[in-house]
């Protein structure tokens, strides 16, 4: 199916929106990347933590009754995002935004102290926007991403896989932020090289510390076919507190490039969005930059659909740019923005079509 070639007359027959109107010595962790391959693990407990049928009825997008994605207006949408396409009028965006001066220093992220916890030494976060840890104001390689959507703001954290060194301070500042959702990018090993370091346990309902403070329990997982649902308790032993995390670990898409459909990719939005309670969305990749910030630019022009509301793919990848870095890394990456959005769009033609 070549989903980014349709026409705009013909809209698709399928209705794929279902009506949807401190660090941690190496020794100390317990798990790794050199555990792989992995084996796939079956849900502990009695039945799936969702079934296919819910998974494809949650919702996408709800559009706005006689809104400007409905009717002829929405067709006039369609049209000029072909337009875009056709003239490749993204590929010259992209060039624009690579010439995007930074408004912030990147100076707490290349101390000495701090280098070692970068993963890549050229993709450090901004001073103003990173996320701090502890009283001390600790340092992680991540940012948070506040993106207006109307009159809601969408809050995420982009950060790189985490490292062996840095597992204590990623639980860390996914406690400290309360975040209930994590979406993972990346697969741990891609073309031989590691991307990022497990950080969760891979045996059900066994209890590891990630530091002096924190315990991580695996209660359950999904394997479906291009991600995985992992459910994890995270304990304060001190305290005894207890917070429960959604990991979501997407394994459709290829370092630098792009799912070749999107979507299982828009099923896991829907997901991830039906999920979230509290805490920014942490995402993460392996440098936290490219597949990342793909993943909060389609979910920030979702939420500004489902609220009527105009979208401008350059304005969001630029406001990205200047809370983290080279968010949406690659040309491939950032006119795959544009191709989902528009597959989304007709997914809507198609739904009116259905519904006469």
């Amino acid at each position: 199916m070549q989903w980014q070639e349709e026409s705009v007359d013909e809209p698709l027959d399928q209705p794929f929106l279902s009506s949807r109107h401190t660090g941690t010595d190496e020794d100390d962790i317990t798990w790794g990347s050199d555990e792989l391959p992995i084996e796939n693990i079956t849900s502990s407990g009695d039945g799936p933590v969702i079934t296919e049928d819910e998974l494809t009825s949650l919702p996408l997008v709800k559009v706005v009754p006689d809104g400007q994605y409905t009717g002829l207006k929405l067709s006039s949408v369609v049209r000029t995002m072909r337009g875009l396409l056709e003239q490749k009028v993204p590929l010259q965006e992209f060039e624009n935004l690579q010439n995007l001066q930074p408004l912030d220093d990147c100076l707490i992220g290349q101390t000495k102290e701090n280098k070692r916890k970068n993963r890549y030494k050229n993709i450090v976060p901004f001073d103003t926007t990173r996320v701090l840890l502890g009283k001390d104001g600790g340092y992680i390689n991540a940012n948070f991403i506040n993106m207006a959507v109307k009159d809601e703001d969408f809050s995420y954290i982009a950060c790189q896989g985490p490292l062996p060194t840095t597992l204590g301070d990623f639980w860390q500042m996914v406690w400290e932020q309360k975040s209930n959702v994590i979406a993972m990018m990346t697969q741990e090993v891609e073309g031989g090289k590691v991307k990022c370091q497990r950080y969760w346990p891979d045996t059900a309902m066994t209890a590891e510390m990630v530091d002096e403070r924190l315990q991580i329990t695996l209660i359950k997982d999904q394997h479906l076919d291009n991600f995985v649902i992992r459910l994890v308790e995270v304990k304060d032993v001190q305290t005894d507190e207890i917070q429960r995390v959604t990991h979501l670990n997407y394994t459709g898409w290829p370092d630098h490039g792009t799912p070749s459909q999107p979507e299982q990719l828009l099923t896991f939005i829907s997901y991830m969005r039906h999920v979230h309670r509290s805490g920014p969305i942490i995402t993460h990749c392996s440098a936290g930059i490219g597949r990342s910030g793909t993943l909060i630019c389609i979910d920030v022009v979702l939420g500004l659909i489902s609220k009527d509301a105009d979208f401008d793919i350059s304005d969001v990848v630029r406001n990205m740019r200047l809370q983290r870095q080279g968010m949406v890394q690659t040309e491939d990456q950032y006119v795959f923005c544009y191709q989902v959005i528009l597959y989304v769009l007709r997914c809507l033609q198609a739904e009116e079509k259905i519904s006469g």
